[in-house]
């Protein structure tokens, strides 16, 4: 175990100084995924580069260390977010930085909770204050282990925050949008690429960068991460929020795209054995962890007839 310890420390040095290879950082990186042991991490005297360190934005600093503090408690689950976080570590922080994130996280690791939903049942978290979260499938939420009123979200969830003046709830999205709340209930679908965030009650201030605005309720705030634009719009509260009785609702959608939203959240291609079919329109509550349910009820709507054969969805006419 020592000779593993010297070599894992020697590698930290040479990754100090400049001097390693792509491939001995990613095996730095996957050590760290490990429960790393103390006796292989060198001092910050051990790694102390000749001249000075290399500077890291401290946007990028930022960023970075909330990526490794969500994914930490994951990886070992979906595999696909291992590659995100190598690609994250390898394209954007400098060499020496990369140390010195990795020692801010070993001071911060302990800080929060993490919550992945892996399930196809929505999943209810209730906070030490009060607050109740459901977290959607396949969403991550990591929370402040110091006062409980401060998240990161990745995916979906429905807050209802209890009320407290003198202490602020915030939902920090993956893209870096923020929703800061007193006491409400709002639903936040954060993606990389685009933020959703519809207030059912109360009221919630939303921001990126500089732009920022208050919502009312039955309103929506759009954010695009690409463009960097936030936008207000009217939002049907109860055709986001279905989800959270386990429901995808559906308003005025043709059987095609409802399908099609089928298919991603069950992972079954579909095949219109008569292409007419597909133009039916749909408009109502399928089950989102009961495919059979699902087919069924859309079945009964339009008397047609779905067969499920080799992980494919088969839609004909009876």
């Amino acid at each position: 175990m020592e000779d593993k310890h010297r070599e894992i420390k020697a590698l930290f040095i040479r990754l100090a100084n400049g001097n390693s290879t792509p491939a001995e950082r990613l095996q730095i990186l996957d050590y760290l995924r490990d429960a790393p042991s103390p006796e292989a991490i060198p001092t910050v005297e051990e790694l102390q580069p000749a001249g000075e360190w290399p500077e890291i934005p401290e946007w990028a600093a930022e960023a970075v260390m909330a990526s490794i503090l969500q994914q930490a408690a994951a990886t070992r689950i979906v595999p696909f977010r291992k590659r995100s976080w190598v690609k994250i570590a390898a394209a954007l922080v400098p060499i020496a930085g990369i140390t010195s994130l990795m020692m801010l996280y070993y001071s911060r690791r302990d800080a929060l909770k993490h919550y992945v939903n892996n399930s196809r049942a929505v999943q209810t978290i209730q906070l030490a204050d009060g607050t109740l979260i459901h977290l959607n499938q396949q969403a991550r939420l990591s929370v402040s282990a110091k006062d409980g009123r401060e998240v990161w979200l990745e995916g979906e969830a429905f807050f209802s925050v209890q009320q407290q003046a003198a202490r602020p709830f915030v939902v920090h999205a993956v893209n870096m949008l923020d929703v800061t709340v007193l006491g409400t209930a709002f639903n936040v679908n954060a993606k990389k690429e685009k933020t959703q965030v519809v207030l059912n009650a109360g009221s919630v201030k939303v921001g990126a960068g500089k732009a920022e605005m208050v919502l009312r309720p039955g309103e929506m705030a759009d954010y695009d991460a690409g463009t960097g634009r936030l936008l207000r719009q009217p939002a049907d509260t109860l055709l986001y929020t279905s989800w959270k009785y386990d429901l995808i609702a559906f308003r005025a959608q043709s059987l095609k795209d409802v399908l099609q939203k089928l298919k991603e959240q069950y992972g079954y291609d579909v095949v219109f054995e008569q292409p007419d079919v597909e133009k039916l329109i749909f408009t109502g509550y399928l089950a989102s962890n009961d495919l059979p349910q699902a087919l069924t009820t859309l079945e009964q709507a339009f008397s047609i007839k779905i067969r499920l054969q080799n992980n494919q969805i088969y839609v004909n006419t009876k």
